[in-house]
């Protein structure tokens, strides 16, 4: 299990915590627990054991689509 730390891209600000089996792929989208839907951005390693995830909020309109 990876700990991922998800970092809104424009803010720097933690937007959510999560263990997973595998790193998220860039461009993939995530929902976060009452946080909404984010895409990922990009990811830095921290160590093989955590990361930090840059993502960036889906607006209503862009998730229906």
């Amino acid at each position: 299990m990876v700990a991922v730390h998800y970092i809104d891209g424009e803010t720097g600000g933690v937007v959510g915590r999560a263990f997973a089996e595998a790193l998220p792929e860039e461009g993939a989208r995530v929902s976060l627990d009452g946080g909404g839907e984010y895409l990922v951005l990009n990811y830095w390693e921290l160590r093989p054991q955590s990361c930090d995830v840059y993502v960036r909020r889906v607006d209503s309109g862009e998730a229906a689509a």
